[in-house]
């Protein structure tokens, strides 16, 4: 299993339009074969910083993931909507 984990900062301004591009990635992306889980949360203890954590069967199904036309779309609006580049991190999981 592959697990990314993608951190994030906002701020009040763009906090709405994160939400809404993470809502419409978290739903296309879990609809796709390998995904066995998409979701988007926001921090408790730090404001407007918000964590995506993927879970996917094989690192096959999240290449193809990658190709997606949601992917894309992703790309192009996540830099209006953060405020500081993200951190992304790749972990496979072997059990």
């Amino acid at each position: 299993m592959i697990v990314v984990v993608g951190r994030v900062s906002t701020d009040a301004e763009k906090r709405d339009e994160l939400v809404r591009i993470g809502e419409t990635v978290a739903a296309a992306s879990r609809a796709e074969p390998g995904c066995i889980s998409y979701r988007v949360y926001e921090a408790t203890d730090l404001e407007n910083q918000f964590v995506f954590v993927e879970e996917w069967d094989s690192s096959r199904a999240l290449q193809q993931h990658f190709a997606t036309l949601h992917i894309a779309e992703f790309m192009q609006a996540i830099p209006a909507a953060i405020t500081a580049p993200p951190d992304v991190k790749f972990h496979t999981i072997a059990s």
